[in-house]
């Protein structure tokens, strides 16, 4: 069971936290492992300390893609889940693309799988609409978007709006008033500011933008108008980057862009729009061999002051980085681990991060989360 101790008065959140039973990683090699535990979803509520659980639901769980597969509504009655990959049942040992996304009820005891969704292949992560009533689900193999509206009780997928080919839209994240939402297309390496229009993407896109290479994971900065976004790189050694977006202006334009370190999985923006973070992989997924290999990830905070960045802080935890976040004081910070099977946490006090207890998860690894608003 995970353990959390006190982390100070917080407001109430819940928090969905996907584990991966299965996969490990061996010498830079991914391994499926022969006797798995179930792939779930934790979830908690962040009212109290220590966190109070609301338990465990068992659904697909994949670490590919961006750490941004798990949605919980804004009043906490639901959650949605996707999975970029499953086993391969014809293939041992391999993956293949996984097409379901669940939803999971928060409100019975016990939490259950309310609905399976049959999508088009491998869903890259969701997003839910500020309205409640619509979601996307980016297929960075399909250079699709799955628009899914609510329909009484049930979830349906409305329309399949196709991107160019090799575009490959991987996460998404919407404006707090809902009417712009900002796409991720590493393939060809732009970020797209898109009109929505009754939950919908309207294309062409009314703009896009260039930042670094690969940008993949997409954070909103609360209602400031500003964003951010994980430049992911190629896994070479070479430093990465973060970039800044102002979506405030005639155009939305990328102001600033932040050298961080290797290979940004996760990007995230406090509430109050005053830092941003990053979990950098830093090479802890190479061969112990590569004479750049590192066993530890790293948690860098970045200050976000006059349209600039700037960091401020950085700490070292578990290999095989994956999501990042704040809770809503804005100076609680988490990043999680596949190696050591942990969520570490961190109080950001001026530009030092001192180490808080955080959550174990001895049988599964902790590869993406989804978090409520206030």
């Amino acid at each position: 069971m995970s353990c959390w101790l006190a982390l100070g008065t917080l407001h109430a959140q819940t928090i969905g936290i996907a584990l991966d039973g299965k996969s490990r990683m061996v010498d830079g090699e991914v391994e499926i492992l022969k006797t798995p535990a179930p792939d779930r979803v934790a979830l908690y509520d962040t009212a109290s300390t220590p966190w109070r659980s609301l338990g465990e639901v068992a659904v697909p769980i994949s670490f590919q893609g961006p750490p941004s597969s798990v949605a919980i509504s804004a009043d906490r009655r639901e959650a949605l889940v996707t999975a970029f990959t499953r086993v391969d049942p014809g293939r041992p040992g391999a993956f293949t693309a996984n097409q379901t996304m669940a939803v999971v009820d928060l409100v019975v005891t016990p939490m259950r799988v309310a609905q399976t969704l049959v999508l088009a292949a491998a869903p890259s992560s969701v997003i839910l609409h500020p309205d409640g009533r619509h979601a996307w689900v980016p297929h960075a193999g399909a250079d699709s978007v799955s628009v899914l509206e609510k329909r009484a009780d049930h979830w349906e997928v409305i329309e399949v709006v196709r991107f160019e080919g090799g575009s490959a839209p991987i996460a998404a994240v919407f404006t707090a008033d809902g009417a712009h939402a900002l796409l991720s297309l590493p393939g060809s390496g732009r970020i797209a500011w898109l009109s929505v229009a009754e939950g919908r993407p309207v294309l062409p896109a009314a703009h896009e933008m260039s930042a670094g290479i690969g940008p993949t994971a997409l954070a909103l900065c609360g209602d400031t108008g500003l964003a951010v976004v994980a430049n992911y790189g190629k896994v070479t050694g070479d430093v990465d980057t973060i970039s800044l977006i102002d979506t405030r202006g005639v155009l939305p334009r990328v102001i600033d862009t932040a050298s961080v370190g290797v290979s940004p999985e996760g990007v995230a923006c406090a509430p109050d729009g005053r830092h941003a973070a990053t979990a950098l992989q830093n090479m802890s997924t190479v061969a112990r061999s590569h004479p750049l290999h590192s066993a530890h990830s790293r948690l860098v905070v970045l200050a976000i002051e006059s349209g600039r960045l700037r960091p401020v802080a950085a700490a070292e935890f578990g290999g095989w980085a994956q999501g990042v976040g704040f809770l809503d004081d804005a100076r609680t910070v988490f990043a999680q681990s596949m190696n050591d099977h942990r969520m570490h946490v961190f109080r950001l006090d001026g530009e030092t991060l001192a180490p808080l207890p955080g959550l174990s998860f001895p049988s599964g690894s902790p590869v993406a989360y989804g978090l409520s608003g206030r």
